[in-house]
């Protein structure tokens, strides 16, 4: 019998081992998938019908870190999805700015509305860091509506220059 609940116990145990596994490999799937999506298309948008977008460069110790913000949504938007690349960067070793892909926490937008504490916010920031003053960043964007039956993907080609203040 206790051979029995043990056998049980671990079987339960390896169980969940294996859905948390089988999540993290569908997420690094997802991230990989979106970074090949950034870089097989071919037209992009410098700004949005659906929200504003920016971008900013600050200079740290390391190099440069650039800001990318989307505020001011004119539609709700819901589970917010963004990852950006620059170009001839390996994001298989390291890490693009992204938002929305990896947490678990969601990111919503509804237009003159925010309330953190129910999962709406003013505005989202990525943030990802450049051995360069000056680049270009290739950025993803991912929306849904409200019941989730829409999805909306939007694709931006984004200068960005380290200016001393």
């Amino acid at each position: 019998m206790k051979k029995a609940l043990l056998i049980i116990t671990l079987l339960l145990t390896l169980s969940g081992c294996l859905n948390a596994g089988r999540k993290e490999a569908n997420v690094n799937e997802r991230y990989s998938n979106i970074i090949e999506l950034i870089k097989e298309h071919e037209n992009f948008a410098t700004s949005s019908n659906y929200y504003d977008i920016s971008v900013e460069m600050a200079k740290i110790n390391e190099g440069y870190r650039y800001y990318i913000t989307i505020d001011n949504p004119r539609i709700a938007m819901y589970d917010i999805e963004l990852l950006a690349i620059e170009e001839d960067v390996d994001y298989m070793n390291n890490m693009a700015a992204n938002v929305g892909i990896f947490e678990e926490t969601q990111y919503n937008m509804i237009p003159n509305q925010a309330n953190a504490a129910k999962g709406f916010t003013k505005g989202i920031i990525a943030s990802g860091v450049s051995s360069k003053p000056e680049t270009t960043l290739y950025i993803f964007t991912q929306f849904k509506n409200q019941d989730f039956s829409k999805i909306h993907s939007e694709y931006f080609k984004l200068d960005v220059k380290y200016e001393a203040q």
